[in-house]
């Protein structure tokens, strides 16, 4: 995958790097979810309202970090399937 950096100068990244990057991501994803549900949780009985604000900061945070990530390395594609046709030869 290249990446450009500026108008002229394109970085190539290696695979290996591209998915440690996705597992990265996916586990700082995992964590910032846990701390604002705990945080979530910790304020249910202050208020309702701030509640409500860090439901939507996980769903804020959970769009983002897994947009990020399909964009660093894109989950594979399943293989193409074949299937033998009865009667016919390849050509």
């Amino acid at each position: 995958m290249k990446v450009r950096v500026l108008p002229y100068v394109s970085v190539e990244i290696d695979d290996r790097l591209r998915h440690r990057l996705r597992a990265a991501g996916d586990r700082f994803r995992i964590s910032i979810r846990a701390y604002l549900r705990s945080a979530a949780d910790d304020v249910d009985e202050a208020s309702d309202r701030v509640r409500g604000l860090c439901d939507r900061a996980v769903t804020r945070v959970d769009t983002v970090v897994a947009s990020v990530n399909d964009k660093i390395a894109p989950t594979p594609e399943s293989p193409p399937h074949l299937r033998v046709v009865g009667g016919r030869e390849a050509s």
